[in-house]
């Protein structure tokens, strides 16, 4: 489960007023190691210079993008001296739009980026020393793969446009199609560009695997058989067909997702025999397609949509039960009189909150999984969870989720040590 964190503000010193370049300038400049956010750091003159669109040891020329007082951002605008990983982006909004880091990356390349990261993120706690990650599982679709986009309508001469808004320049950036995007999603950005006036964002959900669409907000566009408003669609992972609010979140990558859920029912090997709770469950995905291959699944999901569309989506199953409320609250006073045996933690990028891992150590499950989309709170939570001695982190998996950006999701599986029991 995904969430937006909050940048930063920086207040510390000024340390690139020293240095002579605007928006819109070039320098040439030899690029340095990648950073969690995907670019590539290096200095001039002692300041600090982030370039997106680069490789390490690469000679370019690089535009300034803007200047901060911490950091000079600039992009790829010439390559002087190319990395071997490096390809020709096939999107021609690449760097213009930043919503990818990467198309200028081989995508075998990526996959040992992403591996790299998970394991720099454990190396730095003692618990967790001498596990090496796996390798990244890849993707089947490298473009074309998501099912859901959100996009800025622009405004004064932009007005009426479908785009989306640079994250370093905050410019708009007005597009024909976005090559992430399933192309029923394209397809709809096509039938309302330029025709959006009045409003400022759109929200586009597709079943990838169905003829479902979700389009929000609701909208009257003259001439245009479009329906918008509709607050749920459909889609189908493993045979099953899952309701999606408005609301609710659902992964971005409908196929992967399916791999997901292959490589947690390896990753457990259950027996049939389990009590499994399901904790951030959502729209129950992992919970339902669980559910044949143990006793109980127990679900657990604070979002009100979200256990609504899960109670939608049993399918048929008899032995899956949700509960409403903070997976912190509910863990800490278990209302079940069942063991629990497997716990699959599924948080947020903020990671898990600290009284759901005090609650992991009270109830004692003998497996713990965890399914994250940011490594360093995935880190963090892992170390607590290992401290002591009574869990050992047994495997770390990335899943690549999402093909051309630095994003990268994992897998992590911790056993319940005997002496623990």
């Amino acid at each position: 489960m995904a969430k937006r964190k909050r940048r930063k503000r920086y207040n510390g010193p000024d340390l690139t007023e020293h240095i002579d370049l605007s928006p819109g300038d070039n320098f040439e400049i030899t690029l340095g190691s990648i950073n969690d956010a995907g670019d590539t750091v290096t200095e001039l003159d002692g300041a600090p210079v982030v370039v997106s669109g680069g490789l390490p040891g690469e000679v370019v020329i690089a535009e300034v993008q803007k200047k901060f007082p911490e950091r000079i951002a600039a992009k790829v605008a010439q390559v002087l001296k190319p990395a071997i990983e490096r390809i020709e982006p096939e999107c021609k909004y690449f760097l213009e739009c930043s919503g990818c880091q990467w198309q200028h990356v081989s995508y075998g390349h990526q996959l040992q980026l992403k591996r790299e990261r998970v394991q720099r993120e454990i190396d730095k706690y003692e618990s967790l020393a001498g596990l090496e990650v796996d390798l990244t599982v890849e993707s089947e679709k490298r473009l074309g793969y998501r099912n859901h986009g959100r996009f800025t309508i622009g405004k004064y001469e932009d007005a009426g446009q479908v785009g989306y808004k640079n994250a370093v320049t905050r410019q708009f950036v007005r597009i024909e199609e976005c090559l992430l995007m399933d192309q029923k999603v394209n397809d709809t950005i096509a039938l309302v560009q330029d025709k959006m006036d009045g409003q400022t964002q759109m929200s586009i959900r597709v079943g990838a695997n169905t003829d479902s669409m979700l389009v929000q907000p609701k909208m009257e566009i003259p001439g245009l058989d479009l329906v918008t408003g509709v607050q749920h669609y459909e889609e189908e992972v493993r045979g099953s067909c899952f309701t999606v609010a408005a609301s609710s979140f659902f992964q971005v990558n409908t196929g992967q997702l399916s791999r997901a859920v292959d490589e947690v029912r390896e990753l457990l090997d259950l027996q049939g025999t389990e009590v499994m709770v399901d904790a951030y469950c959502g729209v129950g995905v992992f919970a339902v397609l669980m559910s044949p291959y143990v006793k109980k699944v127990v679900g657990i999901e604070e979002s009100a949509s979200a256990i609504e569309d899960a109670g939608q989506n049993m399918n048929g199953v008899t032995n899956v039960e949700f509960i409403e409320g903070k997976t912190e609250d509910v863990m800490a006073d278990w209302p079940l009189v069942d063991d629990v045996d497997v716990l699959l933690l599924d948080p947020p990028r903020v990671g898990c909150h600290p009284d759901v891992l005090d609650s992991v150590k009270k109830l004692k499950p003998k497996k713990v999984l965890m399914v994250s989309c940011e490594p360093a709170a995935m880190g963090r939570d892992l170390d607590l969870l290992c401290q002591g001695g009574m869990y050992k982190l047994e495997i770390l998996r990335p899943v690549d989720m999402f093909p051309q950006t630095r994003h990268v999701e994992t897998i992590s599986m911790l056993t319940l040590q005997e002496s623990q029991d």
